[in-house]
């Protein structure tokens, strides 16, 4: 199963490493819009290729292997009353930014407006915004936290000044040197995540606090066959629960279209 994984991982570096993605820039979309070095929008679905155990169904009480727990995690985790807390309506805690894209199930990613990408998850029916500019203010503490995203490109592209010299940011024109094309050779999302009200790192009871923090890359590939795949690495840091960073690598496939979309309530 974690062949697969690996050979993902790999077909990425080496895809990324050659792809280039035409500019076309639109006059009437944003600047977050009209150089998006990849194109997440769409429908996929969560391929489990590894860690089906503990992803697939509630892991056994006490199963902790691969988590780098702090002594106050393991005593929280250790105390942890799966039916109790089902009875007082928490299961969704289960469902926040810690863990959503581990959870079985699809993705829907669109734009919520000109600044902000959104993505939709059927498991635990969780919505999430990115912002990349013009954020409202984080308010309270949530499970999906406070999202800030940004492009990072790769091969020197930079759409600052793509705006003020078109076609220049690399140096790039056409063959009889009359008209500037510049060119995006892929990139990746990053996105940060604060300002989170706790939730669990294991459906088993193993939490993360409010101190939590999540970074996360989105990168995409399309094999030979077409096949185009989201892969998103996921990095929690929680000082309180975690003695070093916990990483994780979720992999979607994308999907036509949205027949399979099957909206689920938060369960444990």
């Amino acid at each position: 199963m974690r062949l697969l994984t690996r050979i993902i991982q790999t077909s990425f570096l080496v895809l990324c490493s050659f792809t280039v993605i035409p500019l076309q820039a639109q006059e009437n979309t944003s600047i977050y819009q009209r150089f998006a070095p990849i194109d997440l929008t769409g429908n996929w679905v969560a391929v489990i290729t590894e860690d089906w155990h503990i992803r697939m169904i509630t892991p056994a009480p006490g199963y902790y292997a691969g988590l780098p727990l702090t002594s106050r995690a393991l005593e929280a985790a250790d105390a942890f009353d799966i039916n109790a807390f089902r009875e007082a309506g928490r299961a969704c805690e289960a469902f926040g930014a810690g863990r959503l894209l581990r959870e079985p199930g699809r993705l829907q990613i669109s734009w919520e407006d000109e600044d902000t990408l959104r993505i939709d998850a059927d498991a635990g029916e969780q919505s999430r915004l990115l912002h990349f500019a013009n954020a409202p203010a984080a308010g309270a503490p949530s499970l999906q936290g406070h999202s800030v995203a940004e492009w990072q490109y790769a091969g020197g592209f930079d759409p600052q000044r793509e705006l003020l010299n078109p076609g220049e940011g690399r140096g790039r024109r056409t063959l009889n040197q009359s008209t500037p094309v510049q060119e995006m050779a892929g990139g990746k999302l990053y996105v940060e995540t604060s300002n989170l009200s706790g939730g669990l790192l294991r459906k088993n009871g193993v939490p993360y606090s409010p101190e939590a923090e999540v970074t996360e890359y989105f990168n995409t590939l399309t094999e030979p066959n077409g096949t185009e795949w989201l892969i998103v690495t996921t990095i929690v840091r929680d000082p309180l629960n975690l003695l070093v960073e916990h990483i994780s690598s979720s992999n979607f496939r994308r999907e036509a279209d949205d027949s399979g979309w099957n909206p689920r309530p938060c369960s444990i």
